[in-house]
């Protein structure tokens, strides 16, 4: 047997025998109201798993079943048991769950520059790799749907931000933590900076103002587009895509039919060089800052997926700014 076999049988042999890491316990008192809450009454967004078997039980069972390294990458991020009970655990999606969890440690470009900013870019990340469902409503219990992608923001970021940084965020509107409501998301976040909240900056930007250097990772953005608003994060971007180091993509919930009702990564990004034609493959409309429309008998084509439909009307964008 030659020495080259020999060092990789007895890696192989040293990482079979390797003991899975341990999961954590479910700490409820670090798990939100809110999920606790629609865990109790049994709401009709949450995974069967959860509903009828509890949350430790379809925790333990979601942990043991990913591989040694991405136990490892979940625990290095210290990514709360409760997200991880919401995993999706059908095949379908799972080879491509866990291809973007073993890319989502290792980001491109420069980090943010604050642990608030940080640690909403770790979540917002996981959130899109882990294809996390869509939230419920706060009276029905049913999935939000398209209608979901403020609630993604205020459930998923503010309200697990609030339970690690409670010193921090200890003036933070309780709306915030689960609001549904764009415009309410806006108002609270405008009041903090106005009540003084040294936490939070808000920033106005015109569509023909926005540079790729103006969205922070980390920050949460509401985009006035026509017929409506969107909101999502940003972050950058996993090294192993390839994309150029200063490029960031937002991440968000999306109700869109080929991507259902959960959260994706890339759903915009920026760049900047939004008119070069290469960069249109990231995403069919290119970057979220470029003039990109295609026009049928004169008007603008909105459900054209090659249209940055930001780039119709020239959209407002709101940014969220963790400092």
């Amino acid at each position: 047997m030659n020495l080259q076999r020999l060092v990789i049988q007895v890696s192989l042999s040293v990482f079979l025998l390797a003991p899975l890491a341990q999961a954590q316990q479910v700490d409820l008192a670090a798990t939100p109201a809110w999920f606790l809450k629609d865990i109790q009454r049994k709401a009709s967004w949450l995974p069967k798993s959860i509903k009828q078997q509890g949350l430790e039980v379809a925790y333990q069972e979601q942990w043991n079943s990913f591989p040694p390294d991405v136990q490892s990458i979940l625990q290095a991020m210290n990514i709360p048991a409760w997200m991880i009970a919401l995993v999706p655990s059908n095949p379908a999606d799972r080879e491509e769950i866990l291809k973007q969890f073993r890319f989502m440690q290792s980001l491109a470009g420069q980090a943010p520059a604050s642990p608030l900013a940080a640690r909403a870019e770790q979540l917002l990340i996981f959130g899109g790799s882990a294809q996390l469902p869509t939230p419920g409503d706060a009276r029905s219990g049913k999935s939000l749907g398209p209608e979901g992608c403020t609630a993604a923001m205020s459930k998923y970021v503010f309200s697990q931000l609030k339970i690690e940084f409670p010193g921090d965020l200890a003036t933070i509107s309780p709306q915030l933590l689960t609001t549904q409501s764009s415009a309410e998301m806006k108002s609270l976040a405008k009041q903090a900076v106005r009540n003084g909240a040294h936490w939070i900056e808000v920033r106005e930007i015109s569509f023909a103002n926005l540079r790729a250097e103006d969205i922070h990772p980390g920050s949460i953005m509401i985009a006035e587009k026509p017929g409506g608003t969107h909101v999502f994060g940003w972050t950058r971007v996993p090294q192993g895509w390839g994309w150029s180091a200063g490029d960031k993509m937002a991440i968000g919930n999306t109700g869109l039919p080929q991507f259902g009702n959960r959260m994706i990564l890339a759903q915009e990004f920026v760049t900047d060089q939004p008119d070069n034609l290469y960069e249109l493959s990231h995403n069919e409309h290119g970057p979220i800052n470029s003039n990109n429309v295609i026009y049928y008998g004169g008007q603008p084509a909105l459900s054209d997926p090659r249209t940055n439909v930001y780039a119709v009307r020239g959209a407002r964008f709101i940014l969220i700014d963790l400092k």
